[in-house]
């Protein structure tokens, strides 16, 4: 069978294990290659050299627990909406009779 007629689940035969042979010429030549380039790399690029400057001044210092006007506000409110249905809810129980 071949294509699509063989089954997805059909054993596969194993490959015989076949040692690496000995690099080819072009192997060799690929090697020098990339050892030629890395040493003119090394002798053209010289290490990086990175400038110590002082950590920048922060020109006022930062509160990151201070709560503005516009989030009490907004918490209020919440509070007042769910003050309000819970209100709601026990004059409806009441109401009812429970």
């Amino acid at each position: 069978m071949t294509g699509t007629e063989s089954s997805y689940d059909a054993s596969v035969p194993m490959q015989p294990f076949t040692p690496q042979q000995e690099p080819s010429a072009h192997d060799a030549a690929v090697e020098e290659t990339r050892n030629t380039v890395t040493a003119e790399t090394s002798a053209e690029m010289a290490d990086p050299v990175i400038p110590v400057t002082p950590a920048p001044v922060q020109a006022a210092p930062v509160k990151d627990h201070d709560v503005s006007m516009k989030e009490i506000v907004q918490m209020v409110g919440a509070m007042a909406f769910v003050f309000g249905f819970a209100a709601l809810g026990l004059h409806a129980i009441s109401y009812v009779g429970y």
